[in-house]
């Protein structure tokens, strides 16, 4: 899952650090001016800014989700005493397991947005460990833990839905050819799907989750926690404001989730046979 997670992200890291800007507000450019702009002020590797951060957070976060996945629905299956679990089960396993991977890695998901969420001529920082130090020194521990509530909350149905859809996918596909397991493109495609439906059902709340992981940097605190910045966003800037960079965000979702997925099965069944 760790291994799956990494080449995902790394792929689609350039359109997810244009997204990130677009979220946090530091760039009204549009998608090629903001590339743009990128390339011109920070070279060509600019567009990976952020990544290393990004990578370290999830090869962890991406072993634990899927491996607490497979954990939950194995339990589940235990107490249930049946060897297919119905699609409502998937939900809750997959919530679950997101919960417990975005706690353990949240502090590194923070440095990453730090990093990809503005240029680098505003701010000094070129890496994970001064942004963090940084923000203990500025903001102290809990600093690192600016937007856990909506990454908690949000967790539970995205990874719910991702899972969810994935399994219902997969079993209709299954039923539909008869087959035993799913072929590596079946994965693929229904690893797509599933994670653009989750994306963007949960997208307004990864953009609040952003825009608190910002604050403070500059000195600035705009918002009183989750709530407020969710009220006083839509007050003043109205519910499309919660979607700013979801199309580079949905482009870069469809061969992340396909990628993730289809390569964690093709390793889990090459597992099992060996």
């Amino acid at each position: 899952g760790g291994t799956a997670g990494i080449i995902a992200k790394t792929a689609v890291a350039p359109v997810e650090r244009i997204r990130i800007l677009a979220q946090t507000g530091e760039s009204r450019l549009g998608t090629m001016g903001t590339l743009t702009k990128i390339v011109k002020d920070e070279g060509f590797l600019g567009l990976w800014r952020g990544n290393v951060a990004n990578c370290l957070r999830v090869f962890p976060a991406k072993a634990v989700l899927f491996y607490s996945n497979d954990m939950w629905k194995s339990k589940f299956k235990f107490i249930l005493k049946a060897k297919d679990l119905p699609p409502g089960v998937g939900f809750i396993s997959g919530s679950l397991a997101g919960m417990t991977a975005s706690f353990a890695t949240y502090p590194l998901d923070f440095a990453r947005t730090r990093l990809s969420g503005t240029f680098a001529s505003k701010f000094g920082e070129v890496g994970i460990w001064p942004v963090m130090f940084k923000t203990i020194q500025k903001e102290g521990i809990t600093g690192l833990y600016k937007g856990i509530g909506p990454t908690l909350f949000g967790a539970l149905p995205y990874e719910g839905i991702k899972f969810g859809c994935y399994e219902i996918l997969g079993n209709a596909i299954l039923k539909r050819k008869g087959q035993a397991q799913t072929s590596i493109l079946d994965q693929f495609l229904c690893g797509a799907v599933a994670g653009t439906i989750s994306g963007f059902v949960m997208y307004p709340n990864d953009t609040v989750r952003k825009i608190l992981q910002m604050q403070e940097r500059d000195g600035k605190s705009n918002f009183n926690g989750a709530l407020d910045c969710y009220v006083r966003t839509f007050r003043n800037e109205g519910l499309s404001r919660f979607y700013r960079g979801v199309v580079p965000y949905l482009s870069r979702m469809i061969p992340n989730s396909a990628i993730q997925f289809g390569i964690y099965e093709s390793f889990k069944q090459w597992y099992q046979r060996s």
